[in-house]
């Protein structure tokens, strides 16, 4: 998706709250590169703090067992500390859940439709719009891929043609 749709989930909340947890895991998913799989097996051991104080979060990614190492946006920050359960020090999946997979994607389309998004929202759309927005902000493709956790930069290097052939169009449309 676009930055400016991005913007457009942000600034939505949901009053359903399926929905709005589906709106949150797309946001977190959008901010980390993390895949639904990841961001369901996501624990608070996860998450650890480098020696400035930046948070982030180091986990094996479950498809390719690589591992995927990304700060954490202030935005994503606040989605954890809504799901951080700070009286329980035990280990405990962060997000809720509390429906299927196949459920929670009919919630996350159902946002889409809601904040006037035309493209279908999956979870890979998130990752995949985690890979453009972060190479259209002048991100090293190398940074890229080891946040996103793909085993080659060949993986990454998909989100470079996405964002060449999206500046054709948007030079067309100038043209």
């Amino acid at each position: 998706i676009s930055r400016d749709e991005f913007k457009k989930i942000l600034s939505t909340p949901m009053y359903d709250k399926r929905m709005e947890l589906a709106r949150r895991a797309f946001i977190f998913s959008t901010l980390t590169g993390l895949a639904y799989v990841d961001i369901k097996l996501l624990h608070p051991h996860h998450i650890g703090t480098n020696a400035e104080g930046r948070r982030y979060i180091r986990i094996n990614r479950k498809k390719t067992k690589v591992a995927s190492f990304c700060p954490l946006h202030p935005i994503a920050e606040q989605i954890l500390s809504l799901y951080t359960k700070e009286e329980s020090k035990g280990d405990y999946k962060i997000f809720p859940d509390t429906m299927s997979k196949g459920k929670l994607l009919t919630h996350l389309k159902a946002v889409g439709w809601a904040c006037g998004i035309r493209t279908p929202l999956t979870w890979h759309v998130g990752r995949h719009s985690f890979g453009t927005l972060t190479l259209e902000a002048g991100i090293p493709i190398e940074s890229i891929a080891k946040m996103m956790g793909h085993s080659s930069i060949a993986s990454t290097q998909i989100y470079a043609q996405i964002t060449d052939q999206k500046i054709a169009r948007d030079m067309e449309r100038v043209m």
